[in-house]
């Protein structure tokens, strides 16, 4: 499929499905939100005017040291149509199946007339899902249009492959930020995924079940082995 998502595979590099128990909670997350399903997933979106991030339906804003557990296989690429200030139609897929369901724009339902010199029309999308490191363990899917917005997901991907194909930590922990840049003597605005640390699957799993607190799971401590039973 001739397209930049495609390339995102590519150079991610990023790891097969394997069935595991975190895998399959938050792909199934990401799958309920895109679907429109009622699982307790709140999406996440960020505004490259203002550089303030809206999350949930009450568009609260989210605490800047919030930090958030990002799952590699929930990646998906896709395309918003934008009309009136407002998405109109959404196609996603997952970016580790990108090259058997992405869709080629020239495939896009037309759904014009649009005004393109305010951003109307079918644009790129990238996201991701992730786990709250609060205590409730809270479900979010954060994704982004804008080619900034893109870029910093582009470039957590691909450093997650990296960090996969070395056999290293993959899973990042990050938070949200924002800086400014100028565009066409305009202020605009561009997300900024920080990562305060990178944590094996196995060390995510343990925090989950309670086994590791979160500065155990940031400090790269590995979940103690469960002692063998004697035969009897």
């Amino acid at each position: 499929m001739a397209n930049e998502l495609t390339k995102y595979l590519d150079s991610a590099n990023l790891p097969s499905i394997d069935g595991g128990a975190l895998a399959n909670a938050l792909v199934d997350a990401a799958d309920d939100a895109s679907s429109g399903g009622s699982s307790g997933v709140d999406y996440l979106s960020f505004s490259g005017k203002t550089g303030r991030y809206s999350l949930g339906r009450n568009q609260d804003e989210i605490d800047p040291d919030q930090l958030y557990l990002v799952e590699p296989h929930t990646f998906i690429g896709g395309w918003v149509c934008w009309k009136n200030s407002k998405p109109i139609d959404r196609i996603e897929w997952s970016v580790l199946k990108a090259k058997e369901q992405a869709i080629d724009i020239d495939d896009l339902e037309d759904h014009g007339p649009y005004r393109e010199s305010v951003g109307e029309g079918w644009q790129q999308l990238l996201g991701f899902g992730l786990i709250g490191m609060d205590a409730v363990f809270s479900q979010v899917k954060f994704s982004s249009t804008s080619k900034s917005g893109r870029n910093s997901i582009g470039d957590l991907m691909k450093e997650i492959g990296i960090r996969s194909a070395s056999a290293e930590p993959d899973m990042p922990l990050i938070y949200f930020g924002e800086t400014s840049f100028e565009s066409n003597g305009q202020t605009n605005y561009k997300p900024v995924l920080s990562v305060e640390a990178w944590v094996s699957r196995g060390s995510a799993a343990a925090y989950l079940a309670g086994e590791l607190n979160e500065d155990q799971l940031i400090a790269g401590d590995k979940p103690k082995k469960k002692r063998a039973r004697k035969k009897t």
